[in-house]
């Protein structure tokens, strides 16, 4: 999970998820990019910086774009706990989700 999204989001409170505030030796959208390119890990922001990277790059990890206007921690937590079992779905057919919530 990207650092500009909440690293205390109760749905993210289990081993799936690894925020980036949690891994000393990642710090920039490079080491994000190929730390879950060698992990084989799903990339979850809300920045447009990793969209540009995949259109440019030949070898990308899955992203997951989630486009919201506030980050209200418990509305937040709703959006993406109902969201959660589509993005799944669509996950294992495609590589770049874009997510909206208004």
């Amino acid at each position: 999970i990207d650092e500009d999204l909440p690293a205390n989001l109760p749905f993210w409170n289990n081993k799936k998820f690894t925020h980036v505030s949690q891994l000393a030796s990642v710090i920039y959208d490079t080491d994000i990019w190929q730390y879950a390119i060698k992990n084989d890990l799903i990339i979850i922001t809300a920045d447009t910086d990793f969209y540009y990277r995949a259109l440019a790059s030949s070898v990308t990890p899955k992203v997951i774009w989630v486009r919201a206007k506030e980050f209200k921690i418990k509305k937040f937590n709703k959006f993406i706990k109902r969201a959660w079992p589509r993005i799944e779905r669509e996950l294992l057919v495609r590589s770049y989700i874009k997510l909206k919530r208004k």
